[in-house]
């Protein structure tokens, strides 16, 4: 595995663990209307991982991702809050009776989806080998002298 694919796969878990614990604080808010709970979990996904994305990120990630343009990151912090805003209110029709669990299945579900979303999207650089350089042979031996 290559470090720009181990650190997307870090990012991936740690933003699911990001999305279960903020669905979980939108489950307690507003556990009373699924659609506001989804949209209130989509929001505060989107500014605390958008947040990370431009500070601690920016900091850890392999020089293939540093040179990603802001509407880069945007677009992929988009992209997920929206995959939040759908998930959550999916995992709240499937497992609404109980708050955790509707975290859990959220938090399962935009794993799995988002990783698979950034990998087909090409958010995945190609590794970059360094060329070895060809063996030089080394100079012939001069004659030696009479």
């Amino acid at each position: 595995m290559t470090p720009a694919e181990t650190a997307l796969i870090a990012n991936i878990l740690i933003a699911s663990g990001i999305v279960f614990m903020i669905a979980l604080v939108g489950n307690v808010l507003t556990f009373s209307n699924r659609f506001v709970n989804a949209i209130v979990t989509a929001l505060v996904f989107a500014v605390f991982y958008g947040g990370l994305a431009y500070t601690v990120d920016q900091a850890v990630l392999p020089e293939e991702f540093k040179e990603a343009s802001r509407e880069t990151w945007a677009q992929m912090i988009l992209m997920a809050a929206v995959l939040v805003f759908l998930l959550d209110l999916i995992a709240n029709f499937l497992s609404f009776s109980n708050r955790f669990v509707s975290a859990l299945v959220t938090a399962i579900l935009f794993a799995v989806l988002f990783g698979f979303a950034i990998y087909a999207t090409g958010g995945v650089p190609p590794a970059t080998t360094t060329p070895v350089p060809a063996a030089v042979p080394a100079p012939a031996a001069a004659p030696a002298a009479p």
